[in-house]
């Protein structure tokens, strides 16, 4: 029976592709830089899947050399999940390139060395979206632009990763690769509700911590639907040496809060002008990242992922109501 690490084991997706990958009968394992965290994660998954199973965890950390042997050895298969993901990020970005590029190539690197043939990554639309002339239309052809000296931290630490793990593949043809490229990812969570990343961005909608919706146009899809992609792609070989968006559509910040206040939630609904929000984006740090893409109608093509992986994506509207009933359970 194939057996197949995750690494990130206690992150929003991570979570969810161990559940996938165990729904499809794989052995799994998976890293978490605190082990501590293993026994109430197995009992998560449990209780998502409503049985037993068999999930072995391993200490380790992207900044840390000596931690990735023994998680790979033995392995069929990895899906390279781990990663930092702040919402906003002030310091300096080596400590988001670092974890994100390094730790990668350090995945990669005990791959080849304990003969690991298959890989699946997660990356993201970060690595797509800010291309140099800012295209409106977006697939998997597009790059990031990292001579941009405005790029946040995130966006070219998530973008260098990518980029060092297909030149690494590309000297190293005995591992097959593929990365899976979400937007915004929303969903129920598997256990202890986190508020980080995707879920921290829909939490401050609901309680208006962002009192406006700024006019910027973003991807979103479901959680369980990047899983599923994950696992889709390790079991087709079409799939080796590509990149797959996941998204189910591209919307307004203005409609997805809409959506939001349908279900009973008071999220803004107001969208200032673009030059005011390019403005105060000078002096709000979770717009500054974006500030070049406001006002911009954005479409994000997956018919890639539609025809090789089948992804028929889980509609927005219950991707809405099913986290907002997660928050709602875990508040």
């Amino acid at each position: 029976m194939k057996e197949v690490l995750v690494t990130g084991g206690s992150s929003f997706i991570g979570k969810h592709c161990i559940a996938e990958l165990l729904k499809e009968n794989y052995v799994v394992r998976a890293t978490l830089r605190d082990i501590s965290k293993g026994n109430q994660i197995k009992s998560d998954i449990e209780k998502y899947l409503d049985r037993k199973v068999d999930l072995n965890f391993y200490k380790a950390d992207l900044n840390k050399e000596e931690d990735w042997d023994l998680p790979i050895n033995g392995c069929d298969s990895v899906f390279h999940v781990a990663g930092p993901f702040p919402i906003s990020f002030n310091g300096d970005e080596n400590d988001l390139i670092f974890p994100h590029r390094k730790g990668t190539l350090r995945v990669l690197e005990n791959c080849k060395k304990y003969s690991v043939k298959r890989v699946v990554m997660t990356s993201s639309v970060a690595s797509v979206y800010m291309t140099k002339n800012l295209n409106t239309k977006i697939n998997e052809s597009c790059w990031t632009d990292i001579s941009n000296i405005n790029l946040d931290a995130y966006t070219k630490s998530k973008t260098l990763a990518e980029m060092a793990a297909w030149d690494f593949v590309s000297k190293n043809d005995s591992i097959k690769l593929t990365t899976i490229l979400p937007p915004v990812v929303l969903g129920p969570g598997i256990g202890k509700l986190l508020k980080r990343g995707s879920l921290e961005f829909f939490s401050m909608m609901i309680n208006r911590e962002m009192p406006v919706a700024p006019p910027f146009k973003m991807g979103i899809v479901d959680v369980r639907d990047v899983a599923k992609m994950h696992v889709a792609a390790l079991k087709n070989d079409n799939a080796i040496g590509k990149r797959f968006i996941v998204c189910e559509d591209t919307y307004w910040v203005k409609d997805f809060c809409k959506m939001l206040n349908e279900i009973g939630h008071n999220a803004p609904t107001i969208s200032p002008p673009v030059f005011l929000v390019k403005f105060l984006a000078n002096f709000d740090k979770t717009i500054k990242p974006i500030k070049k893409l406001l006002g911009l109608d954005i479409k994000i093509d997956s018919s890639q992922a539609k025809e090789l992986l089948k992804y028929d994506a889980i509609p927005i509207k219950k991707t809405i109501q099913d986290t907002s009933n997660y928050f709602k359970i875990n508040s």
